[in-house]
């Protein structure tokens, strides 16, 4: 949005006039839906699937002034799947030596 501030309120180039506030609030709004739609849109991936991957891209593109929260995302997703590996490694290991 191009706007100019005065005194703490916001005007765009059409004359609104918004309290900064109310602009942290869109904006959070805004986040927290970018957000929202990236992780779940992220935790349908289950395989590897080049659109749905192609689609993860986009949204990330679209949204770049979120990428923080977005590398936060991945990088907490990563982490889940990581862990959900080696949990099935231990019960597969657990499960073998309870046959020898």
């Amino acid at each position: 949005m191009d706007c100019l501030v005065i005194n703490g309120y916001v005007s765009d180039k059409i004359g609104l006039v918004f309290d900064r506030s109310d602009i942290a609030k869109m904006d959070d709004a805004a986040r927290e839906d970018a957000c929202r739609e990236y992780q779940s849109s992220l935790e349908d991936l289950t395989f590897n699937s080049k659109p749905h991957i192609n689609m993860l891209t986009i949204l990330a593109e679209e949204n770049l002034h979120f990428a923080k929260d977005i590398v936060a995302i991945i990088e907490a997703q990563i982490t889940k799947v990581f862990m959900n590996i080696e949990f099935s490694i231990s019960a597969i290991n657990f499960d073998e030596e309870s046959y020898v």
